[in-house]
């Protein structure tokens, strides 16, 4: 079913995802599907799920720079291979597992790099975030994600985008400028 979903995605586009869409490829009924999943927003967020397993989970102990490089690149290449995919990220937070890991290992390595939080929070966060998911990141188990619950009020806080290449230049440049310079008042960071 998600790969069905998926090959939708790819040669129709996000807004041609819907059940009887995915019904249709596969050959059943709509309603059949709904003994799989809850809803169509299930179903897109096994679909970003399925996608985020080709990026690679950043390794423990690289430099964070290369680390932030690397996993942005694969990000972009992933979507490259999958047209339409990005699109159904725009206001959906892809935190399924394989995210939430390479998450949490991004904000090891930028912690323990000596970023301050609110800089790792913001180069960790690969969505903007609203309302309950302070809430929801600071349930998840400790033990597993120490820093995604040590830091949470902070990830759900501040929004970004740029071209790509650039963009990510910029971000990385910016970021190495925290460890001499902390953020001024003029910087506008939210409270936290």
């Amino acid at each position: 079913m998600v790969t069905a979903a998926l090959k939708v995605v790819e040669t129709e586009g996000g807004d041609a995802l819907t059940m009887r869409r995915v019904a249709d490829e596969i050959g059943v009924s709509a309603s059949s599907l709904y003994g799989y999943v809850a809803n169509k927003e299930e179903l897109v967020q096994l679909v970003l799920e399925q996608i985020m397993t080709e990026i690679p989970v950043p390794e423990p102990g690289v430099d964070w720079q290369d680390m932030l490089r690397a996993w942005a690149r694969e990000c972009l290449a992933v979507f490259r291979r999958h047209p339409g995919v990005a699109g159904l990220t725009l206001g959906r937070v892809p935190f399924g597992p394989t995210m939430l890991v390479a998450v949490e290992r991004m904000l090891a390595t930028l912690r323990a790099a000596g970023l301050p939080d609110q800089v790792a929070a913001f180069a960790g966060e690969p969505a903007d975030f609203a309302g309950q998911a302070g809430a929801w990141l600071k349930s998840m188990p400790r033990d597993q994600f120490p820093n995604t619950v040590a830091i949470a009020d902070l990830i759900v806080a501040g929004r970004g985008d740029d071209r790509f290449e650039w963009g990510l230049d910029v971000l990385i440049r910016g970021l190495a400028s925290y460890l001499t310079s902390p953020p001024t008042a003029d910087a506008r960071w939210p409270a936290g």
